[in-house]
């Protein structure tokens, strides 16, 4: 097996090749261009990238060719210079580098690019760490059984389609010990007792936000600790952001005023999931998020005021006539809400003191449930993938080819995945920010069983159903700024579920090997034909599979320019760029030019 280093940055060059030739397009099939350097190696194609900026040609010898973009590479990659025969093979430094000053170049900027460099090398320092930590855990990873916590903690490579996935800058070596999920660490949540004077909350469950955590406190063994005094407000807070919060000159005010208390380490013992700033405990029957002063891949992970507002909003809406229909439609699909939160009334945006309150529906029965990048994560040590275990378990115990299970789950996963969230966009406006990290599947029995959406910051109401979902909610959008322009709500729709889940997912049923794309790509337009043909989502599914390029959120492009995806106007957030569409009218289209 490969040193854990080499494991890491060919995994690091791996994805950030992919961002690049996704999001460029710069590349071309080519020929008998490395000859004898590819003696006994496994090769799909040769593409060539052309820097014509420097006079440098890439060449990549490709072992997974993917229809949905997202291909493998055979090391070593090598480069040359226009013209020249002669070829190195490339560290991963330095193909970034070169990438980097060509986007400089074309881009007629002069701005240095270590910011960006900086970022790809702690990504790959911490695949490289994690690798090292969970060698132990190498058969659990691609176990067909698993447990909710274990398929969270399972990203050791993070997004498969991002340059920087695993970067994080705020934290050192020995917190990322405790609080990485990569890495399995358990704390205890700190606690701030306030003065309710100074509290802001809200919840749509019978029990308001303060008495849930009172509770929370109270079933964990510390009622010694809690004050006689009911109206007393207890708010945890995450290791990181405590640390944080007690130096800053507000909060000290605050101490000194005794209108705020710090109460340090209480109650259970929680783990990070793979959002890191979301945290479970399977004693616990909620989650919690937190702000946390850490810039992870492009964001600084704060919630903001509207976020909070947001999450309530929904599960008020899903308590009304639109959760009723959801419900008898669609059985075996759910949301997890985010129904109350805790805050200090402090101004900004961003308190740091957000607590938002997450429904834990893996309390009492845990098993069998994943994240959906957690199935497709490549395995770090390059046995099976989670997805991989799962089919070939079933195919085995039905004595049937990985084939035809592949096609069988795939159409249940989309009748309970695709189905209910065009359903929800058609008759409500309501897109879901459904990408592979917000979605989790329960199986049963192996099969796709309850599919489940999270994310208080995912929710999008089209500006042209607005005026039903007042119906419902007088106070819609009040304070949550949630309602956005059609065109807003379609693109990302368009691009978490079905470009960032869908294509994922398919392509990772191919690289493992159970099935072509091609034929889970056929079978996804077919059911796009069909919900077409009833006049469902009509303008989405139109701009789906009659155009032969889509708009992609461009994550190279967006970490290049250094832009926070968590702030700023909806329109704004990110880079945009046009990918071929392999659910077009010619599905196998080559990808590229």
């Amino acid at each position: 097996m490969k040193n854990h280093k080499t494991i890491a940055e060919q995994a690091t060059m791996q994805s950030f090749l992919n961002c690049y030739l996704r999001e460029t397009g710069n590349f071309e099939e080519v020929e008998n261009e490395l000859g004898d350097y590819l003696t006994d190696q496994q090769v799909d194609r040769t593409i060539k990238c052309v820097l014509q900026n420097q006079a440098i040609e890439v060449i990549i010898p490709v072992r997974y060719w993917s229809l949905t973009g997202r291909h493998l590479f055979t090391f070593p990659i090598y480069y040359r210079n226009a013209g020249s025969q002669a070829v190195n093979p490339l560290d991963y430094i330095t193909l970034v580098s070169l990438i980097t000053k060509e986007l400089l170049i074309e881009q007629k900027r002069e701005d240095a690019e270590d910011e960006f460099m900086l970022r790809v090398i702690l990504s790959s320092r911490n695949v490289t760490k994690y690798i090292e930590a969970r060698l132990s855990d190498a058969e659990r990873l691609s176990d067909a059984n698993f447990s909710y916590i274990e398929a969270e903690q399972s990203l050791l490579f993070g997004h498969l389609m991002h340059p920087t996935s695993k970067s994080k800058q705020g934290i050192s070596e020995e917190e990322e010990y405790l609080y990485s999920p990569e890495l399995k660490g358990e704390f205890q949540l700190h606690y701030f007792r306030a003065h309710p004077s100074i509290v802001i909350q809200d919840s749509s469950l019978e029990n308001s936000a303060a008495t849930i955590i009172r509770e929370e406190l109270k079933e964990s063994g510390q009622s010694n600790r809690l004050t006689d005094k009911e109206e007393d407000v207890f708010l945890p807070a995450h290791p990181l952001q405590a640390k944080h919060l007690i130096e800053r000159e507000d909060v000290q005010s605050l101490l000194t005023k005794g209108l705020l208390a710090y109460i340090g380490p209480l109650g259970k013992k929680f783990t990070a999931t793979s959002s890191f700033r979301t945290v479970y405990s399977k004693e616990s029957k909620f989650m919690f998020k937190f702000s946390v002063p850490i810039k992870i891949t492009n964001s600084l992970r704060v919630s903001q005021k509207k976020e909070l507002d947001r999450g309530v909003e929904v599960s008020r809406l899903l308590d009304s006539k639109i959760g009723q229909d959801l419900r008898e439609r669609f059985d075996r699909f759910h949301i997890i809400e985010d129904p109350a939160y805790l805050n200090l009334d402090l101004d900004g945006d961003s308190t740091g003191f957000e607590v938002i309150i997450r429904e834990n529906p893996f309390y009492e029965n845990d098993k069998d449930a994943s994240l959906i990048a957690g199935l497709c994560q490549d395995h770090p040590y390059g046995e099976k993938t989670r997805i991989q275990a799962v089919i070939e378990d079933l195919a085995h115990q039905e004595r049937r080819s990985t084939v035809k299970v592949s096609l069988d789950w795939f159409d249940r996963y989309l009748s309970i995945s695709l189905d209910p969230i065009l359903w929800l966009y058609e008759t409500y406006g309501i897109a879901l920010e459904a990408h592979q990290q917000n979605s989790v599947l329960k199986l049963d029995g192996g099969y796709p069983g309850t599919f489940y959406y999270r994310d208080n910051q995912g929710y999008y109401y089209s500006e042209s159903k607005a005026d039903l979902l007042v119906t419902h909610l007088p106070d819609l959008n009040r304070k949550s700024n949630t309602i956005c322009s059609d065109e807003v709500a379609e693109e990302r729709l368009r691009y978490y579920f079905f470009i960032n889940h869908l294509f994922g997912l398919i392509n990772g049923f191919g690289v493992s090997g159970l099935i072509t794309e091609e034929k889970l790509l056929q079978l996804l337009r077919s059911r796009l034909e069909k919900h077409l043909n009833k006049g469902t989502a009509v303008g989405l599914i139109d701009s789906l599979i009659n155009v032969p390029v889509l708009p992609c959120k461009a994550n190279l492009l967006t970490r290049f320019h250094d832009m926070d995806e968590l702030v700023g106007s909806l329109e704004t957030q990110s880079v945009y760029t046009m990918i071929r569409n392999p659910i077009g009218q010619e599905v196998g289209l080559v990808y590229g030019k």
